[in-house]
């Protein structure tokens, strides 16, 4: 038997939840109070440890820390807890691993600017469609060409590197032609470095290369961005320093651009990462720190060789509506040929779809996405939107309606009789009714499961209804 086939969950009603339904993403939804974390999240999260999984979790509340640590220590799983925040000693130089990865291939430089923009995109608002494209093309521009004079001149990139060519790049014609400038600018300084030392090099294809690309950043920051409009300019800068701030400061800093003592491949040894900067405790520091590593650990998924004893991985978001980024949506599309089993707890649709872009954006982003996590719970929920689009989910049944009638006068008369409709196989209203646990249910949840592919074994439906007891997981 593959592994893949290892159940992990036994339904009641026949065909279990098994490492390869994982693979394919799991969706939880549910409103405050609802049992999503305590009833389904609680479960699967102990069956993934006690599997001996490996994953990154990422945290919006404070005591998600305490939660894991407690998951850990049930399942012997504590030596395997690597916990990244503010008083940690881990710390993850992202650029230095990117730059330094033995599978690196050609498009190192693109593949960093890709980080870097994904982040800085996921906390900015996106504005009118039409000036998107631009927008981004410009911040993609500037990253690349960034990114690229740090590879020609530092052995060892760091971010504040990234941070300072940026910073110190020319803004006019007078600035370039100023001695003080050129002498105080790093952006100036390395390019002269770097054909210095380009300079030395025997003439070969290797020259040619190292010169080419010197000469495209030099075209682009003594050309292109020398002269863009000054408040395109500032505009592009603003995207960059809104987020790049925040990494120049503690604890990203530290935690970012110095060593490297933890990599998103050490889950695929068994490390189980909690990264510890909640988002409702450190706001934009917590959320951009966390959907970089996200990002990066996303990617390093998608490189793995997968064997037959490959072990899976899982990403972990409670809240998940705080850490969404461009990529979520290719990632999740082939999550499944990488043993990645993604997990993403969230309250209703509205509050995705407005931290995805808000608007039609939003809305298809969400149903992107939710169409490729495969097995969804539903939890109660008190959001009609939510509850309409699980009811759509599984769908509508013919069913008999009865009908009556009266009419009054000299001759009154009474009727009835029935007809079929199609009607939802659950009406909306029924999700709010569910039990959500603690004492008033005896710690009883209900939660309806929708799952893709096979159905349940005894009702040959895609849906069920189970109850979960919070004191028996």
């Amino acid at each position: 038997m593959s592994i893949l086939d290892t159940p992990l969950i036994e339904w009641q009603l026949g065909y279990p939840f098994t490492i390869r339904d994982a693979c394919e993403g799991t969706l939880i939804m549910g409103g405050l109070g609802s049992g999503k974390t305590s009833g389904s999240g609680s479960l699967i999260a102990k069956k993934f440890l006690n599997k001996g999984f490996g994953g990154l979790v990422l945290t919006a509340k404070e005591d998600e820390l305490d939660l894991w640590k407690s998951y850990c220590k049930k399942y012997d799983r504590e030596d395997d807890l690597v916990i990244i925040g503010q008083d940690s000693d881990q710390c993850f130089n992202f650029l230095d691993y990117e730059s330094s990865r033995p599978d690196k291939g050609t498009g190192i430089t693109h593949n960093i600017a890709d980080t870097l923009k994904t982040v800085i995109k996921a906390g900015a608002n996106d504005g009118q469609e039409s000036d998107k494209a631009f927008w981004d093309a410009s911040l993609q521009q500037l990253l690349v060409n960034a990114v690229d004079l740090c590879l020609l001149t530092q052995k060892k990139i760091k971010f504040e590197h990234i941070y300072k060519i940026i910073q110190s790049a020319p803004k006019s014609k007078s600035e370039l032609n100023s001695a003080e400038w050129r002498k105080s600018s790093q952006c100036f300084r390395l390019m002269e470095h770097a054909a210095k030392k380009i300079s030395q090099v025997s003439k070969s294809k290797k020259a040619d290369s190292l010169a080419r690309r010197l000469y495209i950043i030099e075209d682009f920051f003594y050309g292109n961005w020398l002269y863009l409009s000054e408040k395109t300019r500032s505009i592009v800068e603003q995207m960059f320093f809104g987020f790049g701030d925040r990494f120049m400061r503690d604890p990203l800093y530290t935690l970012f651009n110095t060593g490297t003592s933890i990599t998103p491949e050490d889950t695929i040894k068994g490390k189980i990462i909690v990264f510890n900067l909640p988002y409702l405790i450190y706001e934009n520091i917590g959320r951009d720190g966390q959907i970089l590593f996200k990002y990066v650990w996303q990617r390093a998924m998608q490189r793995r060789q997968i064997r037959d004893n490959s072990r899976p991985t899982f990403l972990w978001v409670d809240e998940a509506h705080y850490f969404l980024h461009d990529h979520d949506i290719d990632h999740q599309s082939t999550a499944r040929s990488y043993r990645a089993c993604t997990v993403y707890l969230t309250q209703n649709l509205p509050n995705y779809s407005l931290h995805a872009g808000g608007g039609e954006r939003g809305a298809y982003h969400f149903k992107a996405l939710a169409g490729n996590l495969g097995t969804k719970f539903f939890h109660a929920n008190s959001d009609v939107e939510t509850n309409e689009y699980a009811a759509n989910l599984i769908g509508k049944e013919l069913k008999w309606v009865g009908s009556e009638g009266q009419s009054m006068g000299e001759n009154s008369s009474f009727s009835e009789g029935s007809s079929q409709n199609m009607l939802y196989t659950i009406e909306p209203s029924k999700f709010a009714q569910q039990k959500t646990g603690g004492p008033i249910n005896n710690f009883w949840i209900e939660v309806v499961v929708h799952r893709q592919g096979i159905p349940f074994e005894s009702t040959g439906k895609n849906y069920a209804l189970f109850t979960i007891n919070q004191q028996q997981i």
